[in-house]
């Protein structure tokens, strides 16, 4: 029997995983993972991944350098032998690497379960930067790696001057004799190009002699002792640079263990946020793991199979029944919705996170097995029937209560009336054991079986006749349809045919096929009703939202209109004030009596004060004022104008005016208007903010979203200004929430709302570069923005 990774093709799922791994070691350690079996073991692995997507949501991913494996080098280091250049460099990029990954830690304040990996790493910067000093590469070292290097680098430069000096004044020297009047470099040494006849004119080694034997290159003799003395320096410098090396490799003498853990806690953050990458690939999600053997997956997707080309499929087995008998034509889907079904166990109990809308469910088991496929077993001499049958064999004596067992088209291959009744008995020893079982098959009497056992239920991938074509969507509690009636009708067999065909089944298949197809037009109705409800229940919601958002907008537009219709009952009241104060200055001066003008300017004087009054925005004062000494950089305060709570980041100036952070915004407000809040749990434009204490007694605000901000926002069969509404709410949310980029949908059409959503972002302060998306990320009907940081 296959092994269940060959027969599920999950060793293909693994070598996806390991393209995302950076380190050699770990891109073997994914395609060899093994999936684990205990609750705990597999709920860290699939905790430790969550942190690792989280961290990649909301600071992007950390950067690891392909570090090669070091266990030989730590062996030679015991033995005190000295490292070369390469693997001194391999060394530093593990350091460089050790150092960028605590670094991203702690620029995170993020807590998290790979805290035990980030904090187990030590730079070992002093050590490491004298690596970087000395070797510049591979096959360099710097001069300055010693000062007797840097002595000997001199020399060799200065004797390779003094050797070209010389080499120029021979060619003046001997230019009768030279076939070129140019120098050549032969074996690390100058010679000239001297004609053949002319060799003896010049004392000197010849080197080689031309191809056409008109040319020797001789070296001269003034030439070779300067070469002996390069040589000779040339040496002294290998000598030197062994020794450098030597000292270097045993500063890490001492740190072989710190080496050690390095590479161990990297190879292990490296896996893990390889895992994270991966499901950020898949739009997948994290299971939620049981011990009984529950399996509810919503919408769950085969990962190897295209996004644009595969079905979601809502499944769930081990709830309200252990076995599953899923029915219907060929091309439906069964085959790989049981794929589906065990690649996901296998992801689940890996520590990866699945291809399924969230809250799915997956059980653990201590076993899965597989019967899938229809190959013959060439090497036993077996029939299709046969290798099936030693699978089943094989299976029924390991399953246990705890397994899963996944069987497409059993007992297929045979007599059709002894392979139904034989799958029947085998069905029934499954369900007696206690497994979990989902099957597939075309015998009419498996879906009796279903209908008629306990703990059993019926399954069927839905087939629309009329397009001839399977809509692959799964239909649990309903038995399938082969349709071979109407599908040979609709393909133009003589209806004469099918009549005679028809005569010729059990009456009892007759009402049983009726029946179900009854049941299946109900459903049909029924389900486009629930379509039909929910379409008007999402109308209802827009036109509740539209309406809310009208009212307010009336209700804005009826406080502006009052406020400058008070505004003018002012200013007419001012001029009657005005007037009156002249007035009675006129007639003071001709001495009359004025009782009666004070009079009528008092009551001027009231009204004008009631019409500042109710002018004036009134907010209750604080219920404890705040005293000026008080009051701290960091204070949680309530604005009691704007009726929201923030953090003081500026103190009162001479006028008590100070400014306070709110969410992203930053508003200038008086004293009088702020009250002191409680700190252990206040809100802040939808943000939780809790207030902690470090050992030095100081404080600190932690900022947490308090909801999940998709990185993708749907703004299709929106009017313009009701998704430019929403967008802005959404934008403000993805900032907060540190989102770097964001994907917004908005479908082509006539490209008004498109139109609408560039001019929005060319506009936000928020939006830093806004692009069509490429072509997999659904090209001119989305728009992806750039957020600033």
């Amino acid at each position: 029997m296959k092994n269940i990774y060959d027969i599920l093709e999950f060793n293909k799922v693994l070598l996806k995983l390991s393209d995302f791994a950076t380190l050699d070691d770990n891109k073997l350690n994914c395609q060899n993972l093994k999936i684990l079996n205990t609750y705990d073991n597999i709920k860290n692995e699939l905790d430790e991944t969550d942190s690792a997507v989280s961290y990649i949501r909301l600071f992007n991913e950390p950067h690891f350098d392909n570090i090669k494996n070091i266990d030989d080098v730590l062996i030679r280091l015991s033995k005190d032998a000295t490292l070369s250049q390469s693997e001194l460099i391999n060394i530093s990029k593990l350091l460089d690497t050790a150092e960028n990954l605590i670094s991203y830690q702690k620029s995170k304040d993020f807590e998290s379960k790979l805290d035990i990996y980030f904090n187990k790493l030590y730079p070992l910067t002093y050590e490491n930067n004298n690596i970087k000093r000395i070797i510049l590469s591979e096959t360099e070292i710097a001069d300055n790696a010693s000062s007797t290097l840097l002595t000997l680098r001199r020399k060799k430069k200065m004797l390779n001057e003094k050797m070209k000096t010389i080499g120029a004044r021979l060619l003046n020297t001997y230019s009768e004799y030279l076939q070129e009047p140019v120098l050549s470099y032969k074996d690390n040494t100058i010679c000239l190009v001297v004609k053949s006849e002319y060799k003896n004119k010049i004392d000197g080694i010849v080197h080689s002699i031309s191809g056409s034997q008109f040319s020797m290159f001789i070296e001269p003799k003034e030439i070779s002792s300067i070469k002996n003395e390069i040589t000779e320096n040339i040496a002294l410098e290998e000598i030197e640079i062994a020794k450098i090396l030597s000292e270097l490799s045993r500063t890490f003498s001492p740190h072989i263990d710190i080496l050690k853990s390095n590479y161990e806690n990297i190879l292990k953050l490296d896996f893990i946020f390889a895992k994270a990458k991966y499901a950020r690939d898949l739009n997948a999600t994290l299971p939620l793991i049981n011990n009984d053997g529950q399996i509810m997956l919503f919408s769950a997707r085969h990962p190897l199979i295209s996004k644009d080309k595969i079905v979601p499929l809502d499944i769930n087995i081990g709830i309200s029944f252990n076995s599953l008998i899923i029915t219907g034509p060929n091309t439906g889907g069964k085959t790989v919705s049981l794929k589906t079904v065990g690649l996901i166990v296998l992801m689940t109990m890996s520590g990866l996170f699945i291809p399924a809308n969230e809250n799915s469910k997956v059980g653990i088991f201590d076993n899965i097995f597989a019967d899938i496929g229809d190959e013959q077993s060439i090497e036993q001499n077996l029939s299709t029937f046969s290798s099936h049958m030693t699978n089943i064999v094989t299976i029924l004596k390991n399953t246990t209560n705890k397994s899963l067992v996944l069987l497409d088209e059993i007992c297929t291959g045979t007599d059709p009336i002894e392979g139904a009744n034989l799958a029947i008995a085998i069905l029934d020893e499954l369900k007696n054991i206690g497994a979990k079982v989902i099957a597939t098959t075309h015998y009419p009497e498996l879906k009796r079986y279903a209908l008629t056992k306990d703990n059993v239920k019926n399954g069927s991938f839905e087939f629309d006749v009329e397009t001839l074509k399977p809509t692959y969507k799964l239909l649990i509690g309903l038995p399938g349809k082969s349709n071979a009636f109407a599908i040979s009708e609709k393909l133009g067999l003589d209806k004469k045919i099918i009549e005679n065909a028809k005569s010729h089944l059990d009456s009892k298949d007759i009402k049983f096929e009726d029946v179900m197809a009854n049941l299946e037009e109900s459903r049909r109705t029924i389900e486009k009703e629930k379509e039909t409800i929910a379409k008007y229940k999402i109308e209802i919601e827009e036109l509740k939202n539209k309406v809310k958002r009208q009212e307010k907008g009336l209700n804005d537009r009826a406080d502006s209109i009052i406020r400058q219709a008070k505004e003018k009952a002012y200013d007419i009241l001012y001029d009657a004030k005005k007037s009156a104060d002249d007035t009675i200055r006129s007639i003071k001066a001709e001495g009359v009596d004025l009782s009666g003008a004070i009079n009528v300017r008092s009551k001027l004087n009231k009204k004008i004060n009631e019409s500042i009054d109710s002018l004036s925005t009134k907010t209750k004062g604080p219920s404890k004022p705040i005293s000026p000494k008080k009051i701290k950089l960091g204070s949680t305060v309530k604005v009691l104008s704007l009726n929201a709570e923030g953090v003081v980041e500026s103190l009162p100036d001479k006028d008590y005016n100070l400014f306070v952070r709110i969410g992203i915004m930053k508003t200038h407000v008086n004293l009088r208007d702020l009250e002191f809040v409680d700190t252990n749990n206040i809100k802040i434009d939808g943000m939780n903010i809790k207030r902690t204490t470090s050992k030095t007694g100081s404080s600190k605000i932690k900022y947490e979203k308090s909801h999940s901000v998709s990185p993708e926002i749907n703004l299709i069969g929106l009017t313009a200004d009701d998704a430019i509404y929403k967008l802005d709410k959404y934008i403000d949310d993805a900032y907060i929430a540190h989102l770097s980029k964001v994907r917004i949908i908005h479908g082509r059409g006539k490209g008004i709302l498109k139109d609408a959503i560039n001019e929005y972002c060319r506009k936000s302060t928020l939006i830093t570069e806004h692009n069509s998306g490429n072509f997999d990320e659904g090209g001119d009907g989305v728009t992806i923005a750039i957020l600033k940081e």
